[in-house]
């Protein structure tokens, strides 16, 4: 379908689901779009979650083959009214979503000026680690929590690698939340990244001068 055709199609009810990965749907996107990666074994499963049964369907691929897994695998789980798809190449009018590196989030914390966190794990992953003072609100039930969050606050997104974070950050962009970003790798970065106690900003040089 032409880009004119899927404004059409969305402004008339249907979702639009961009299935490339997070850092390519941040670099740019087709406003209101939901980003669920086709590189997850569970798509179709977050597609069951958040998208109504029954409600089209369109797509954002990377590619025409790309087009053609999301098809079948919305099949399986009954979702066969989509009509049509679009490659993200070529997209001329869109959005970007911000994605924070867990460095500038580990810098961030130390000084103080980190956005609130969302983690969008599941419970059990919440239990066993969290970062101190993140709101928790597992993805399946945030589209029925959003007036818990602060709607004009900087909000960082975060679950286990990425993937889950950028589905929620672009379902917050969708619902009006304006200033979201998604933390790159998740908390397994987070975790594995050790950064020391200054960063280049601390560096002051000092000419000699003649």
């Amino acid at each position: 379908m032409a880009e004119t055709e899927l404004k059409t199609t969305f402004a008339s009810g249907a979702a639009v689901i961009d299935t490339r990965s997070a850092p390519f749907f941040g670099a740019g996107h087709f406003p209101g779009s939901l980003n669920i990666g086709l590189s997850s074994n569970l798509f179709s499963t977050w597609v069951g979650f958040l998208v109504p049964f029954g409600k089209p369907v369109a797509l954002v691929v990377g590619s025409a083959d790309g087009a053609q897994q999301a098809r079948l695998e919305l099949a399986r789980i009954g979702y066969d009214n989509v009509p049509g798809y679009l490659e993200a190449d070529l997209l001329t009018q869109t959005r970007q979503l911000s994605q924070l590196g867990v460095e500038e989030l580990h810098f961030a914390l130390k000084r103080g000026e980190a956005p609130r966190l969302l983690d969008v794990r599941t419970a059990g992953e919440w239990a066993a680690e969290h970062i101190e003072g993140a709101l928790h609100i597992p993805l399946p039930g945030l589209p029925r929590r959003l007036a818990e969050l602060p709607r004009h606050d900087p909000l960082a997104v975060i679950c286990g690698s990425g993937y889950r974070s950028s589905i929620a950050a672009s379902l917050l962009r969708e619902a009006g939340f304006s200033r979201v970003q998604n933390v790159m790798g998740g908390m397994g970065a987070f975790l594995e990244t050790r950064v020391p106690e200054w960063q280049p900003s601390d560096l002051v040089f000092i000419g000699e001068s003649i």
